[in-house]
């Protein structure tokens, strides 16, 4: 039986991962910061609570496993995985490990020009990891660590935390109003996070190891316009759905303020353009990959906020 570590069990991916895992019949070990927070267990599970003072355990719980599984948003956006990827590298590369990083953190700066306000240039951005982190991937593939990278477009959820989507939608008892800061039909990827677990665990199930030493694939999910998502809703709520802009001279003055705002900002290029994957995505079979259909996708997440919320 493979042994895997999930960080963040706590998390959405982290969670979903450990479901997925155990449907395919993985040992695992998933640790979390937070033990009041609620963790679906199973016979394959083992529990482990790590604070940023448990180094050594750390490196004890990778050292005894296969593959360390890590959502790689959390140590950037805050810290809700202690560990920093520094210290996981090191780690997996010391005990020769696989390391299975999730992400959707691009570098989507954009050259000077791009920014001004008579600037339109068209051209989808790219999805590119930062180059620090992919200096770091590097190093540690050549140190012996073997890293496969899944990168993926916007989450599909409400979450306010967790995705771009939980600040567009707004209800009323009446309908929704999405505030998009994209234009009503500028494709986007979007991923919808139980199939990216699903189709991610049942490829690393199917593989004997991790090769080569690094390889970074995306996730293709959705390719959907905001009036795709509005269409989603209006179906999955029948409420009827009204989108508004979000003007950028707005939520620049917002920003000043607003870290979630900041976020968009730091994103415009890639909301005013759209994403592009690269020519050769992914290694997978496309054609094997599950995918739940966009409006039964919202459908899910919609009854799933309604059952929190209450």
């Amino acid at each position: 039986m493979r042994r895997a570590l999930v960080l963040g069990a706590e998390h959405e991916m982290g969670a979903l991962l450990c479901q997925s895992l155990e449907r395919f019949n993985w040992h695992i070990t998933a640790t979390v910061a937070d033990p009041s927070q609620p963790i679906s267990l199973s016979a394959n599970m083992t529990l482990a609570e790590l604070t940023s003072q448990d180094n050594a355990l750390l490196n004890d719980l990778i050292a005894k496993t296969d593959t360390v599984f890590l959502h790689l948003p959390d140590p950037i956006e805050g810290g809700q995985v202690f560990f920093s990827l520094d210290n996981i590298l090191k780690q997996v590369a010391q005990y020769r490990r696989n390391l299975v990083i999730t992400t959707n953190v691009y570098d989507t700066r954009q050259p000077l020009f791009s920014s001004l306000a008579f600037w339109r240039k068209k051209k989808p951005v790219a999805y590119v990891l930062p180059k620090k982190i992919s200096a770091k991937l590097e190093m540690a593939a050549n140190a012996g660590a073997n890293i496969k990278v899944l990168c993926y477009g916007h989450n599909l959820n409400f979450s306010l935390a967790h995705s771009y989507l939980g600040i567009l939608v707004k209800e009323t008892h009446h309908k929704f109003i999405l505030q998009s800061p994209s234009a009503y039909s500028t494709n986007h990827y979007w991923t919808y996070l139980p199939d990216l677990a699903e189709n991610l665990v049942r490829q690393l199930s199917a593989e004997s190891k991790c090769s080569p030493p690094l390889s970074v694939n995306y996730y293709p999910g959705h390719l959907a316009s905001i009036k795709d998502i509005a269409r989603g809703l209006a179906l999955s709520t029948g409420k009827p759905v009204t989108v508004t802009p979000l003007r950028w001279t707005v939520m620049e003055a917002i920003s000043v303020f607003s870290p979630l705002f900041r976020r968009f900002i730091n994103m415009r290029s890639l909301w005013q353009q759209g994403g592009q994957l690269p020519l050769r995505s992914s290694d997978w079979q496309q054609t094997k990959l599950q995918h739940t259909p966009l409006e039964l996708a919202l459908q899910r997440i919609w009854h799933q906020l309604r059952q929190s919320s209450g």
